[in-house]
């Protein structure tokens, strides 16, 4: 799993995470799943090609 270490400011960090958070709840994701989907928008948005349209849903998949 790649990781990907992001430091937000004081003044956001709070508003951020909490519109994330509920982001998160509402489409029944988790938290990385709404970060990842955000950036790749992002760069998408600065006429960049994504590998992917979306990434692979693996969460009705078995635990290995």
């Amino acid at each position: 799993m790649a990781h990907l270490n992001i430091y937000l400011s004081k003044e956001r960090e709070k508003w951020l995470r909490s519109g994330l958070d509920e982001m998160a709840r509402a489409q029944n994701r988790s938290l990385s799943y709404i970060v990842e989907e955000a950036l790749a928008e992002f760069v998408q948005r600065r006429d960049k090609k994504a590998p992917l349209d979306k990434r692979k849903d693996h969460r009705s998949r078995g635990a290995r």
